[in-house]
This record gives C-alpha cells, structure tokens and sequence, in this order.
C-alpha cells in the first residue's frame, strides 16, 4: 500500500480549491461595484431593499455612502438603523409608527 494520494482525489482538492477562489474574487468585484456606483445610485438601491420587510441587513462593504445618508433614506421608509461595526454591516429594523433612530 503506498501513502501517496490518488490522482482523482488531487484533482477533486485542486477544483474544490480553484472553484472557491473563483468564487471569493466574484464577490469581491461584484461588490467594489456595486460601491462604486453614483451616490443617487447606491441610495435608491437601499430604498428599494427597505420595503417593509422586518429587518434588513446590508454589508457595509456594499455602501460607499456616509451613514448619515443611510440614515437619512432609512428615516425617510421608516427604518431605524444599528451599524455592527464588528460584523461591517447595517441593521434596518422597521419601526413605522416612530421615528427612526441610529444605535
């Protein structure tokens, strides 16, 4: 019996691992993206997410915005906000019947 691997199972581990990268390097670009989109872009793309769902959750990555604008389209549908800055990311909660506020 040899101790080497079987030539089927290397190939297994190098698809599995090139697979990911792959994966890992889509999100990355998909997101600097999506950041990179004009102010009035990003903002109306949160408005469209927060719509009346209980809670919504955004990575911060996702945002180039400042987090009074979130703050402020968050208000605006009746959402108050917690930033998670271990997490990176926003939390809305939907509060309607009071004003929104920032944790």
């Amino acid at each position: 019996m040899s101790n080497s691997v079987p030539p089927w199972v290397a190939l297994l581990g190098i698809l599995l691992c090139g697979s990911g990268f792959a994966l890992v390097v889509t999100l990355i670009i998909v997101r600097l993206k999506r950041r990179g989109q004009p102010r009035e872009q990003q903002l109306a793309r949160l408005a469209a997410r927060l719509d009346g769902r209980n809670k919504v959750i955004i990575r911060t990555v996702e945002f180039g915005v400042s987090q009074a604008d979130l703050l402020w389209v968050a208000r605006s549908r009746g959402y108050s906000m917690a930033y998670h800055q271990l997490g990176g990311y926003y939390e809305f909660i939907y509060t309607p019947h009071r004003p929104g506020g920032f944790a």
